[in-house]
């Protein structure tokens, strides 16, 4: 990817089956990325490592700090579709839930959401419009 972008890259985000603890950061971490965004669940949206807001890895088996921050996610679209078998209303509510959760406690509200969501797929009608009314909207929402 550096190659292509004339770039370093030091930001990562691991597909969900790909993410294995401590593997995967202490790769990461070898080849120099300083932040990673893959912190959540593949199946249901929530905090997964309880927190809303980034922290720096502790390699516990090496008992050693290290400077890679994990910046956990709380909503996948994905999740919210497929496993939890929201529609797009849904998601949205849930989705503002968690943002007022977040910023009760002045955290940061990391989402990940797919392309096919954000596209013209009648599957997925309503869904881009949650993603752009939460993006256009969510400064103006009362906690």
């Amino acid at each position: 990817m550096e190659c292509i972008t004339e770039e370093p890259v030091a930001r990562s985000r691991q597909h969900y089956i790909r993410l294995t603890l401590p593997q995967t950061y202490r790769r990461l971490i070898k080849v120099g990325i300083l932040q990673d965004f893959s912190m959540g669940y593949g199946s249901i949206n929530g905090f997964r490592a309880s927190v809303a807001s980034s922290f720096y890895w502790y390699d516990l088996e090496k008992e050693a700090a290290t400077g890679l921050r994990i910046f956990p996610f709380c909503f996948m679209d994905a999740n919210a579709f497929y496993e939890q078998k929201y529609t797009a209303g849904q998601a949205m509510t849930e989705l503002m839930h968690y943002y007022r959760l977040i910023r009760k406690v002045n955290g940061l509200m990391v989402t990940v959401w797919h392309n096919s969501f954000l596209g013209s797929d009648g599957q997925f009608a309503g869904w881009r419009e949650v993603y752009e009314v939460f993006l256009k909207e969510e400064v103006y929402w009362d906690v």
